[in-house]
């Protein structure tokens, strides 16, 4: 189960850095860094509403899956999206 977990979260990490065109690798994004903040160690992308737009297009060409408005918590870090995603998948 450690593998695809891991990959999950690799796959997640790639589809940010490729739909938003960001000049880092998917390796420097931490699983529990804010999407949409930076925190007190400068963790975080500090992302914005159009990116959260790119992000939901690219989870459902990637997983097939689409979060709802009410889910948008989901977009917190990518932990938080690859947890979403294994629930949606197994279910």
């Amino acid at each position: 189960m450690e593998n695809v977990q891991l990959s999950i979260e690799n796959q997640i990490k790639s589809m940010i850095v490729a739909k938003l065109g960001l000049d880092i690798s998917p390796e420097e994004i931490h699983d529990d860094a804010p999407l949409f903040d930076v925190n007190d160690s400068g963790d975080g992308l500090d992302l914005d509403s159009v990116d959260a737009l790119e992000l939901a297009v690219g989870l459902k060409e990637l997983f097939g899956i689409k979060p709802q408005s009410s889910e948008m918590s989901v977009f917190k870090n990518v932990r938080s999206i690859a947890d979403t995603i294994r629930s949606q998948v197994g279910s």
